[in-house]
């Protein structure tokens, strides 16, 4: 695997970020002295600050000093055939595909392995974990708390705390029985 799908698949596994905004990294959105990353989401068009946890921040730094190719192009992703054109959204998918095969998951036919489902990971740890949902929203740049909806069922602790007792529902005898 290259520095490039390590730095990919940090920023992915780490952050959350979309395909589309990692595409459109720039330099410049790496603060190094505060330890963030800042970027305007494509999606929503609303500004979005993420910690710089030393993990991504190294996975970063190895890519730009050791493997990204020199150019005047300011996008931090660049590919790595002259000219070196900047990423987009699909190259970030082909990355996470090839993250997925290198970990030997998820490579039968049929198998997801976009980058959404990085996000869907991360989101659903934090609300496995009991991080409040304007904090899960927040951090992988939902504009509404209501948009986690979609990840709640496979918030499998949650779930178990809202399922309904059989006690509550009268059934005859011996239903159950085999």
């Amino acid at each position: 695997m290259s520095l490039r799908d390590r730095a990919i698949g940090s920023l992915l596994f780490f952050t959350g970020m979309r395909a589309c905004d990692i595409a459109e990294l720039r330099l410049s959105s790496v603060d190094w002295d505060a330890d963030v990353i800042r970027l305007t989401q494509q999606k929503t068009g609303q500004p979005l600050e993420i910690p710089l946890r030393a993990t991504v921040g190294n996975a970063v730094w190895d890519y730009l000093t050791l493997e990204r190719p020199e150019s005047p192009d300011d996008h931090l992703f660049l590919g790595a055939s002259r000219p070196h054109r900047p990423f987009k959204a699909g190259a970030v998918w082909c990355h996470a595909a090839r993250i997925y095969q290198a970990a030997g998951i998820r490579q039968r036919g049929g198998d997801r392995r976009g980058s959404h489902l990085f996000r869907h990971h991360l989101a659903t740890s934090f609300l496995g974990g009991g991080v409040p949902w304007p904090t899960i929203s927040q951090t992988v740049g939902h504009t509404d708390p209501k948009s986690l909806q979609p990840y709640l069922h496979a918030d499998i602790a949650h779930l178990r705390q809202s399922g309904l007792s059989i006690g509550a529902f009268p059934v005859r005898e011996g239903v159950f029985d085999r």
